[in-house]
């Protein structure tokens, strides 16, 4: 029975360490997503509906792809 709670406290450790940026530090998550990261964008990165988007020759209302490539 101690070994199944020394486990389970070294797990809970273990989990709180690798949360640590995420759990206690006040800085913004890292955003993966192509569309929305700063980086990608400054390398001319672009998401597929924004590719797509900028084929069409006017701008459809239901997405917002079209919104983001218009503005």
């Amino acid at each position: 029975m101690k070994l199944i709670i020394l486990s389970i406290l070294i797990v809970a450790l273990c989990v709180l360490l690798l949360c640590f940026n995420i759990l206690l530090r006040r800085k913004e998550f890292p955003k993966f997503d192509v569309g929305s990261n700063e980086e990608m964008r400054k390398r001319g990165i672009r998401c597929f509906k924004d590719e797509d988007a900028s084929f069409h020759p006017r701008p459809c209302s239901d997405c917002d792809a079209c919104e983001r490539v218009t503005k």
